[in-house]
């Protein structure tokens, strides 16, 4: 399983610079393409546990939180009509669906859309790429990190109703790790005028951060009944186990390059 997986990264993380690089529509697409994969991933979900997601309001929903990044203005009159048109289908589809399926199907579509958003927002920040780069470098050293250290060393459950291989102190080797990653970047990159507090803060908000996006949707997955979201990266899962983490932490550092590094 692990060279399965390490194979797979070794195909996709190139693939995945090399669109990042070329930017322009080559972004937009791949960013709206994963949002839709995750969402179809999150609504199969929903099928398995026995509820109705409503499809075509929840991408509605999805889209307009991506989209708002550039056309901000458009954003509540088209959530009025998402809201209108999921009225609808309960009214008109009741017992079939109800609000158990309304609910859901929204905060799927809204939870990815949001968080998601913001790797569109980076798309307006000088040094774009590289501000990704440190996303996925900060995402990806916080999982290496707490799945090493959990391996070797751990002991004592973190979370054991959500993700009983999760250990406390694999959640310390995954702050260790996203820290050094952070130092590493900024010391090779020069990306901005920064310090020695607020890249250690970085670090170790990133890593919290990814883990509690680990969480949350190991915390869908076992609500709903499955092991991964799905299948599609082999040893990996689903889209949305390859996003869980990155898109809690894409947000802290959109906010880092908005408010605290001078670029």
């Amino acid at each position: 399983m692990l060279k399965i997986r390490i194979l797979s990264a070794v195909i996709g993380i190139p693939v995945l610079l090399i669109i990042l690089y070329k930017g322009g529509i080559y972004w937009w697409c791949l960013i709206a393409l994963l949002g839709m994969m995750a969402l179809y991933e999150y609504y199969r979900m929903m099928s398995i546990k026995g509820y109705d997601p409503i499809y075509i309001p929840g991408y509605m929903v999805l889209l307009a939180m991506l989209f708002s990044t550039a056309i901000p203005v458009y954003l509540l009159p088209a959530f009025l009509i998402i809201i209108m048109i999921f009225a609808l289908f309960m009214i008109f589809q009741y017992p079939r669906i109800d609000i158990n399926d309304i609910s859901l199907s929204f905060f799927g579509a809204f939870y990815i859309g949001l968080l998601l958003s913001f790797s569109l927002k980076i798309f307006y920040l000088d040094n774009r790429f590289w501000i990704m780069v440190l996303c996925l470098l900060l995402t990806w050293a916080s999982d290496t990190g707490g799945y090493f250290a959990g391996r070797l060393l751990g002991s004592k459950p973190l979370a054991p109703g959500l993700s009983p291989n999760k250990t406390q102190e694999g959640a310390a080797g995954a702050i260790i790790l996203s820290i050094a990653a952070a130092f590493l970047f900024f010391n090779i990159i020069e990306i901005g005028q920064t310090n020695f507090a607020y890249v250690l803060i970085l670090g170790l908000s990133a890593s919290i951060f990814a883990q509690i996006g680990d969480l949350m949707i190991s915390g869908m997955k076992r609500f709903f009944g499955v092991k991964d979201t799905g299948k599609i990266i082999p040893g990996h899962g689903g889209v949305l186990d390859r996003l869980d983490s990155f898109l809690m932490v894409v947000p802290l550092v959109y906010y880092f390059f908005m408010y605290v590094v001078r670029i």
